[in-house]
């Protein structure tokens, strides 16, 4: 790039150079030869103003040299006309008859002086033009310079140096933003591979558990076939399977909702999904369902499957720590609807409601993995409540309440279609 930058730069100047010389030329040759023809006809004019008022041809000739004088014996008056060539001459009436009077211009001096200059110019426009691409390759080299120490630093950043980053140059110029883009990329990458490497220590530790457990209780049941009651065995080791059936399956959606998939969005009815789930997954739990005098209308723009797969999380965690029952009340208000799901049980403290989103979190570490799940659960509602556009976030319990307190807020279908029709009008 610095080679091309510079080669541009110096054909560029020695092309605008050579026609400013060529002009430079052509106008002082021009200036020159003009200058020439006004002094032959000057000359012509005072040789035959001489030999009008009797000056004799030979003292004419003595005092201008570059003036033919040729004898006529024709009468007539002082007349100039143009001589063949470049030259003028005048037939003037003198006491011994009628002579012509001839001058020509002398262009070698014109000549001379185009040609003088045309060798002066040629080594100026050479040393300007090397001295113009000296300057664009020092200039084009400080100005790479900081590109090429960000390029150096990124070659040497692997996947076990996250943690480095490109310099940033203090010229706040677009070099500049590039490497402050590069390091927020870098900041990104550092982040995604951190939650990578996370995940994948815990979905290990996750799957060797049930694994483990399974292996050991058909080991046991092999080394001692004739003492192993098969039927436990085989319910026990199916338990297990369906554990790890489980989490394979949630570890399967939590991929697809990081590879950012399009959803199948359709208008649906918020209320009445709700329904459905309780009365699919639990209809004999005490689920209670409270709504606004909204009707049940298509109000929402989701998909039925990931949106059934957030409620039964949710549903499944409520009912997993309530001590009662859970409630869900959902509210509409303005371009927003609103499903807070409460149970009456232990509640989450403050410090975890942010982490209890986190993948493999179990605030209980005294419950076994049977009665406490996959940990999966609400991450996943998370990341569907995020792909349509919502949040789904833990609050403290309503005052005298306890328990805990899941909001999940979600765009109405008609502030969707007002967004979409204001992005296409603004195209």
């Amino acid at each position: 790039m610095r080679a091309r930058a510079t080669a541009a730069v110096a054909l560029v100047a020695a092309l605008a150079l050579a026609a400013c010389s060529v002009v430079l030329l052509l106008a002082v040759h021009t200036n020159l030869v003009d200058s020439a023809q006004r002094a032959a006809r000057d000359h012509m004019e005072q040789a035959a103003d001489r030999l009008g008022s009797g000056t004799s041809v030979s003292e004419v000739r003595a005092a201008l040299p570059d003036v033919t004088v040729v004898s006529d014996t024709g009468p007539g008056a002082t007349t100039t006309t143009q001589a063949p060539g470049n030259g003028t001459s005048a037939s003037v009436d003198t006491a011994s008859g009628t002579v012509l009077v001839q001058a020509y211009p002398n262009f070698t001096p014109a000549h001379t002086a185009v040609v003088t200059l045309a060798w002066t110019l040629g080594p100026c426009i050479a040393l300007l033009v090397v001295l113009m691409a000296c300057l664009t390759w020092y200039a084009m080299g400080r100005a790479l310079r900081p590109v090429e120490s960000i390029r150096a630093e990124f070659a040497d950043i692997t996947a076990h140096s996250l943690q480095n980053r490109v310099p940033v140059p203090g010229s706040g110029d677009e070099v500049a933003l590039l490497a402050e883009t590069m390091n927020g990329t870098l900041d990104q990458l550092q982040r995604a591979v951190g939650r990578l490497r996370t995940f994948t220590s815990d979905a290990s530790h996750e799957l060797r558990a049930p694994l483990t457990t399974l292996k050991a209780r058909l080991e046991l049941a092999v080394a001692r076939p004739d003492s192993a009651v098969w039927p436990a065995v085989g319910r026990e080791a199916l338990r297990d399977t369906v554990q790890l059936e489980e989490i394979v399956a949630d570890l399967l959606l939590l991929a697809r909702l990081d590879a950012r998939q399009p959803l199948k969005l359709q208008p649906l009815s918020l209320t009445d999904l709700l329904r459905q789930t309780v009365a699919d997954r639990h209809p004999h739990r005490p689920v209670v369902l409270v709504t606004d005098d909204h009707p049940d209308e298509d109000d929402v723009l989701g998909s039925r499957t990931a949106l059934a797969r957030l409620f039964t999380n949710l549903l499944d965690n409520g009912l997993r720590h309530a001590d009662s029952g859970v409630t869900v009340e959902i509210r509409h208000s303005g371009h927003e609807l609103t499903a807070e799901v409460r149970d009456d049980g232990p509640g989450i403290e403050e410090a975890d409601r942010e982490r209890v989103f986190d993948r493999f979190t179990r605030l209980d570490n005294a419950r076994t993995r049977t009665a406490g799940g996959t940990g999966l659960g609400l991450a996943i509602a998370r990341d569907i409540a995020t792909a349509h556009g919502g949040t789904l976030t833990a609050l403290p319990p309503r005052a005298g309440d306890r328990g805990a307190r899941l909001v999940l807020a979600l765009p109405s279908a008609a502030s969707l279609t007002h967004s979409r029709e204001g992005r296409t009008t603004g195209r």
